[in-house]
């Protein structure tokens, strides 16, 4: 329904595809957050916003398509839709599943409103088996229910090693290759306001006298002249600030400790120069993309609003996500990813290897779905 399902839909409708050329594929989506260049795809045939769930909202689609197989992806059951396309003769899965065990769906009168709606899925494949413990707990161990990993592993994947940076990060890297050959670097990616206070906030204090050889790049959510500005004058009390378009405007710009990047399309390709990232959105709705860090063996810091993303709820549980509750917290994962940093990279491996485990997921889950659906 959302940019992120799309990243799943997007990795299986290629395998889709590439098995058979004669799946039409009809792609839905809800959050206004999706736009054209979200959509573009060659293997989605056909695509459309969904309607409000409402008992009769789907007659038409189904009338007109007269679909075999519903594949929804992450936690977006909506119950009428799966309840018309199941009584329509559709075959219907839950693919990438995921859930936390603080979500309101588990608990009270809503476990046992999700339980039933699972109850009508042919299939559950659950993100990671970490997670299995709570689809159980809903729907007992049935043999709908197994562990198929997350597609959103392959189209990240896919986009790291096939994805050329741009221009621009190519000159930086030429012009500054013996600066970051040696550099201790902690990326802050996606960053609000309250995540660059807490920063702050860390450097304040005298605990951040002891890693003045750190270098910090930060990677603003939205560029915001402003907000940049005011961020820029109070970190020139702890070292020398410039921005990326700065360096790149002047050959004779000297390696700062802190970089602010005010061009968009460079983060996925800044990550292999980190030690460790903290990644916002977990102060503020919910947490950026965590995928792609973990792909270059890093810890990550973030805030507590994972429960939207299976990847960084399971890597939480293996102990490569840090998770801040508040300021105290904050400071406390800080120092410690910056103490060690032989131990800082053993706990980025557990993060590289778990996304490596998790490839393939995209045909896994296709080769269940059609084998079982046309037997």
């Amino acid at each position: 329904a959302s940019v992120g399902e799309l990243d799943q839909a997007r990795a299986l409708a290629k395998v889709i595809k590439e098995k058979s050329t004669d799946n039409f594929i009809i792609q839905s989506y809800y959050s206004d957050s999706v736009t054209e260049k979200h959509l573009s795809d060659q293997n989605f045939d056909l695509t459309f916003i969904l309607p409000f769930d409402f008992p009769f909202a789907y007659s038409e689609i189904l009338k007109k398509y007269k679909p075999d197989i519903c594949v929804i992806l992450a936690w977006d059951t909506w119950p009428n839709l799966i309840r018309n396309w199941k009584k329509f003769g559709a075959k219907v899965y839950l693919a990438c599943a995921t859930l936390s065990a603080n979500s309101g769906r588990i608990k009270g009168f809503a476990k046992k409103f999700t339980s039933r709606i699972f109850s009508y899925f042919d299939g559950i494949y659950v993100s990671h088996e970490i997670l299995l413990p709570l689809f159980q707990d809903l729907v007992g161990k049935s043999k709908v229910l197994s562990a198929l990993g997350d597609t959103r592993f392959d189209t990240v994947l896919n986009r790291i090693n096939s994805g050329t940076p741009p221009i621009s990060f190519s000159t930086f890297e030429s012009r500054y290759s013996t600066d970051l050959k040696s550099a201790k670097i902690m990326l802050l990616g996606s960053t609000y306001p309250i995540c660059e206070s807490y920063f702050l906030q860390f450097l304040e204090s005298k605990e951040s006298e002891t890693y003045l050889e750190t270098q910090f790049w930060i990677f603003p959510h939205k560029w915001d002249t402003l907000r940049a500005e005011s961020l820029i004058t109070k970190l020139s009390k702890f070292g020398s600030v410039k921005t990326y378009s700065q360096l790149l405007a002047d050959k004779n710009q000297t390696f700062p400790r802190f970089i602010l990047f005010d061009e968009m399309g460079i983060l996925a390709f800044a990550y292999k120069y980190a030690l460790f990232a903290y990644i916002g959105g977990g102060f503020h709705h919910r947490i950026h993309n965590t995928i792609e860090p973990a792909a270059f063996g890093l810890p990550i810091l973030c805030g507590p609003k994972i429960f939207s993303s299976p990847e960084a709820i399971v890597m939480h549980k293996l102990g490569g996500v840090f998770i801040a509750q508040n300021n105290e917290e904050y400071n406390n994962h800080l120092i410690e990813l910056l103490s060690s940093i032989d131990k800082t990279r053993k706990i980025g491996e557990k993060n590289r290897k778990f996304v490596l485990d998790n490839m393939g997921a995209s045909l896994r889950i296709y080769l269940k779905v059609f084998s079982d659906a046309l037997s």
